[in-house]
Protein backbone atom coordinates (compact mmCIF):
# COMPACT_ATOMS: atom_id res chain seq x y z
CA UNK A 1 0.00 0.00 0.00
CA UNK A 2 1.46 3.73 -1.04
CA UNK A 3 1.44 5.85 2.33
CA UNK A 4 3.23 9.03 3.39
CA UNK A 5 6.49 8.31 4.85
CA UNK A 6 7.84 9.63 7.91
CA UNK A 7 10.42 9.34 10.33
CA UNK A 8 10.59 5.90 11.00
CA UNK A 9 10.82 5.03 7.34
CA UNK A 10 14.39 7.18 7.27
CA UNK A 11 16.74 4.03 6.96
CA UNK A 12 14.68 2.46 4.25
CA UNK A 13 14.45 5.30 2.71
CA UNK A 14 18.18 5.59 2.69
CA UNK A 15 18.93 2.32 1.64
CA UNK A 16 16.63 2.48 -1.76
CA UNK A 17 18.37 6.01 -2.55
CA UNK A 18 21.81 4.50 -2.36
CA UNK A 19 21.02 1.58 -4.78
CA UNK A 20 19.14 3.31 -7.04
CA UNK A 21 21.54 6.73 -7.33
CA UNK A 22 24.98 5.04 -5.52
CA UNK A 23 25.29 8.04 -3.48
CA UNK A 24 27.15 7.45 -0.60
CA UNK A 25 24.95 6.90 2.79
CA UNK A 26 25.95 10.28 4.21
CA UNK A 27 24.68 12.19 0.96
CA UNK A 28 21.71 9.86 1.19
CA UNK A 29 21.05 10.51 4.54
CA UNK A 30 20.97 14.45 4.09
CA UNK A 31 18.63 14.41 0.71
CA UNK A 32 16.22 11.99 2.67
CA UNK A 33 16.09 14.10 5.69
CA UNK A 34 15.04 17.18 3.87
CA UNK A 35 12.50 15.20 1.50
CA UNK A 36 11.03 14.27 4.84
CA UNK A 37 10.94 18.04 6.33
CA UNK A 38 10.32 20.37 3.52
CA UNK A 39 8.23 17.99 1.07
CA UNK A 40 5.44 15.09 0.91
CA UNK A 41 7.27 11.36 0.30
CA UNK A 42 4.97 8.97 -0.99
CA UNK A 43 6.41 5.21 0.06
CA UNK A 44 5.39 1.75 -1.52
CA UNK A 45 7.46 -0.20 1.23
CA UNK A 46 6.32 -3.95 -0.49
CA UNK A 47 7.57 -2.19 -4.17
CA UNK A 48 10.70 -0.52 -2.26
CA UNK A 49 9.64 2.61 -4.11
CA UNK A 50 9.34 6.05 -3.17
CA UNK A 51 9.28 9.55 -4.51
CA UNK A 52 9.28 13.28 -2.88
CA UNK A 53 6.61 15.70 -4.18
CA UNK A 54 8.27 19.31 -3.15
CA UNK A 55 5.88 22.36 -3.69
CA UNK A 56 6.59 24.48 -6.37
CA UNK A 57 4.63 27.63 -7.44
CA UNK A 58 3.85 28.89 -11.24
CA UNK A 59 4.33 32.72 -11.77
CA UNK A 60 2.87 34.40 -14.36
CA UNK A 61 4.41 38.01 -14.22
CA UNK A 62 5.97 37.65 -10.56
CA UNK A 63 2.00 36.58 -9.23
CA UNK A 64 1.42 33.29 -7.83
CA UNK A 65 -1.22 31.62 -9.88
CA UNK A 66 -1.04 28.17 -9.22
CA UNK A 67 0.74 25.50 -6.49
CA UNK A 68 2.09 22.59 -7.84
CA UNK A 69 4.73 19.85 -7.20
CA UNK A 70 7.82 19.34 -8.23
CA UNK A 71 8.86 15.29 -8.46
CA UNK A 72 12.24 14.56 -7.21
CA UNK A 73 13.92 11.53 -6.59
CA UNK A 74 11.78 9.13 -8.08
CA UNK A 75 13.09 5.41 -6.90
CA UNK A 76 12.39 1.86 -7.04
CA UNK A 77 15.42 -0.63 -5.35
CA UNK A 78 16.61 -2.37 -8.50
CA UNK A 79 15.44 -5.52 -7.22
CA UNK A 80 12.01 -4.47 -7.67
CA UNK A 81 12.08 -2.23 -10.75
CA UNK A 82 10.44 -3.26 -14.05
CA UNK A 83 6.71 -4.06 -12.21
CA UNK A 84 5.10 -1.03 -12.29
CA UNK A 85 5.90 0.74 -8.78
CA UNK A 86 6.82 3.64 -10.32
CA UNK A 87 3.84 4.18 -12.42
CA UNK A 88 2.05 3.10 -8.99
CA UNK A 89 3.53 6.45 -7.57
CA UNK A 90 3.52 8.62 -9.97
CA UNK A 91 -0.84 8.01 -10.59
CA UNK A 92 -0.71 8.58 -6.62
CA UNK A 93 1.39 11.69 -6.95
CA UNK A 94 -1.44 13.24 -9.83
CA UNK A 95 -3.95 12.86 -7.22
CA UNK A 96 -2.52 15.54 -4.76
CA UNK A 97 -1.09 18.48 -7.29
CA UNK A 98 -3.00 20.63 -9.85
CA UNK A 99 0.55 20.05 -11.40
CA UNK A 100 4.08 18.01 -11.41
CA UNK A 101 6.95 19.16 -13.04
CA UNK A 102 10.20 16.80 -13.19
CA UNK A 103 13.09 17.14 -14.86
CA UNK A 104 14.13 13.61 -16.14
CA UNK A 105 17.83 13.87 -17.43
CA UNK A 106 18.72 11.59 -20.09
CA UNK A 107 16.12 10.50 -23.58
CA UNK A 108 14.95 7.55 -21.74
CA UNK A 109 13.84 9.13 -19.07
CA UNK A 110 12.16 11.80 -21.22
CA UNK A 111 10.36 8.92 -22.98
CA UNK A 112 9.31 7.20 -20.28
CA UNK A 113 7.70 10.37 -18.63
CA UNK A 114 6.34 11.34 -21.56
CA UNK A 115 3.93 8.11 -22.38
CA UNK A 116 3.17 8.64 -18.30
CA UNK A 117 1.29 12.29 -19.37
CA UNK A 118 4.78 14.14 -18.84
CA UNK A 119 3.80 15.73 -22.03
CA UNK A 120 4.53 20.09 -21.98
CA UNK A 121 8.13 21.29 -21.97
CA UNK A 122 9.68 23.89 -20.11
CA UNK A 123 13.02 25.40 -20.86
CA UNK A 124 15.72 25.09 -18.35
CA UNK A 125 18.41 27.49 -18.84
CA UNK A 126 21.58 25.31 -19.17
CA UNK A 127 24.23 25.13 -16.94
CA UNK A 128 27.98 26.08 -18.17
CA UNK A 129 30.93 23.96 -17.48
CA UNK A 130 33.71 26.37 -16.61
CA UNK A 131 37.77 25.32 -15.97
CA UNK A 132 38.97 28.66 -14.89
CA UNK A 133 36.94 30.62 -12.17
CA UNK A 134 37.52 33.70 -10.06
CA UNK A 135 38.31 32.30 -6.43
CA UNK A 136 35.48 30.35 -4.88
CA UNK A 137 34.16 31.66 -1.66
CA UNK A 138 35.89 30.63 1.57
CA UNK A 139 34.17 27.04 2.71
CA UNK A 140 34.43 29.35 6.35
CA UNK A 141 32.01 32.07 4.78
CA UNK A 142 30.49 30.96 2.12
CA UNK A 143 28.00 33.39 0.04
CA UNK A 144 24.74 33.78 1.03
CA UNK A 145 22.09 32.31 -1.46
CA UNK A 146 20.50 35.49 -3.15
CA UNK A 147 16.76 34.24 -2.96
CA UNK A 148 15.79 38.51 -3.07
CA UNK A 149 17.48 38.07 -6.63
CA UNK A 150 15.84 35.52 -7.88
CA UNK A 151 12.29 36.09 -7.12
CA UNK A 152 13.13 40.07 -8.78
CA UNK A 153 14.63 38.01 -11.74
CA UNK A 154 11.25 36.11 -11.97
CA UNK A 155 8.73 38.80 -11.74
CA UNK A 156 10.31 40.11 -15.44
CA UNK A 157 9.52 37.07 -16.97
CA UNK A 158 5.73 35.64 -18.54
CA UNK A 159 5.86 32.19 -16.21
CA UNK A 160 8.18 30.96 -14.36
CA UNK A 161 7.99 27.84 -11.68
CA UNK A 162 9.60 29.14 -8.44
CA UNK A 163 10.65 27.42 -5.05
CA UNK A 164 9.72 28.56 -1.80
CA UNK A 165 12.63 30.06 0.77
CA UNK A 166 12.90 27.09 2.15
CA UNK A 167 12.80 24.49 -0.78
CA UNK A 168 15.70 27.37 -2.44
CA UNK A 169 17.29 27.01 0.89
CA UNK A 170 17.66 23.46 0.62
CA UNK A 171 19.05 24.09 -3.07
CA UNK A 172 21.83 26.19 -1.55
CA UNK A 173 22.49 23.53 0.75
CA UNK A 174 22.47 20.96 -1.01
CA UNK A 175 25.49 22.74 -3.84
CA UNK A 176 27.60 23.17 -0.15
CA UNK A 177 27.06 19.58 0.90
CA UNK A 178 28.52 18.78 -2.81
CA UNK A 179 31.61 20.53 -2.14
CA UNK A 180 29.87 23.59 -4.52
CA UNK A 181 29.86 27.12 -4.20
CA UNK A 182 27.48 29.87 -4.81
CA UNK A 183 28.66 33.14 -7.01
CA UNK A 184 26.26 35.62 -8.65
CA UNK A 185 24.11 34.55 -10.97
CA UNK A 186 25.26 30.81 -10.34
CA UNK A 187 25.34 27.39 -7.76
CA UNK A 188 28.34 26.00 -8.73
CA UNK A 189 29.14 22.12 -8.54
CA UNK A 190 32.63 20.26 -8.94
CA UNK A 191 32.04 17.65 -11.47
CA UNK A 192 34.84 15.46 -13.21
CA UNK A 193 37.63 17.67 -12.58
CA UNK A 194 35.55 20.93 -13.89
CA UNK A 195 32.82 23.07 -12.54
CA UNK A 196 29.32 23.13 -13.42
CA UNK A 197 27.70 26.44 -12.57
CA UNK A 198 23.84 26.39 -12.77
CA UNK A 199 22.10 29.41 -13.22
CA UNK A 200 19.49 31.14 -10.81
CA UNK A 201 18.35 34.42 -12.82
CA UNK A 202 18.73 35.24 -16.20
CA UNK A 203 22.30 35.18 -17.16
CA UNK A 204 22.32 37.09 -20.72
CA UNK A 205 24.23 34.38 -22.00
CA UNK A 206 21.26 32.12 -22.92
CA UNK A 207 20.01 31.18 -26.68
CA UNK A 208 17.40 29.58 -27.75
CA UNK A 209 19.72 26.84 -28.43
CA UNK A 210 21.78 26.59 -24.09
CA UNK A 211 18.46 24.91 -23.12
CA UNK A 212 17.77 21.69 -20.96
CA UNK A 213 14.01 20.36 -21.21
CA UNK A 214 11.71 19.85 -17.90
CA UNK A 215 8.28 18.11 -18.20
CA UNK A 216 5.23 19.26 -16.99
CA UNK A 217 1.71 16.93 -16.48
CA UNK A 218 -1.10 19.23 -15.78
CA UNK A 219 -3.69 17.70 -13.84
CA UNK A 220 -6.14 21.26 -14.70
CA UNK A 221 -6.08 23.46 -17.10
CA UNK A 222 -4.51 26.92 -17.01
CA UNK A 223 -5.93 29.51 -19.17
CA UNK A 224 -3.41 30.81 -21.58
CA UNK A 225 -0.42 29.11 -20.55
CA UNK A 226 2.65 29.55 -23.35
CA UNK A 227 5.18 26.63 -22.56
CA UNK A 228 7.34 28.15 -25.44
CA UNK A 229 7.60 31.10 -22.66
CA UNK A 230 7.65 29.26 -19.21
CA UNK A 231 11.41 28.96 -17.47
CA UNK A 232 12.32 26.60 -14.35
CA UNK A 233 15.60 27.32 -12.63
CA UNK A 234 17.86 25.38 -10.25
CA UNK A 235 16.30 21.65 -10.86
CA UNK A 236 17.27 19.48 -8.19
CA UNK A 237 18.94 16.37 -9.96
Amino acid sequence: MIRKANDQDKAALRDIWCAVFDDTLDYAAFVTDHCLKLGTVLYYPEGLSFLTLFPLTLHFKGKNILQGAYLYGVATHPRRQRKGFGSMLLARASEIAPFLLLYPATHDLQHFYHKRGFDVPVHIPSPVVRTNLPDRPSPHHPAAAPYTEYIADAGKQDYTFLWSPSLYDYAYRECLFRGGYVMSPWFCYPQDGNVVCKPYMNTGLTTNASYLRALVRFNITVPGFRSENALFYLPLD
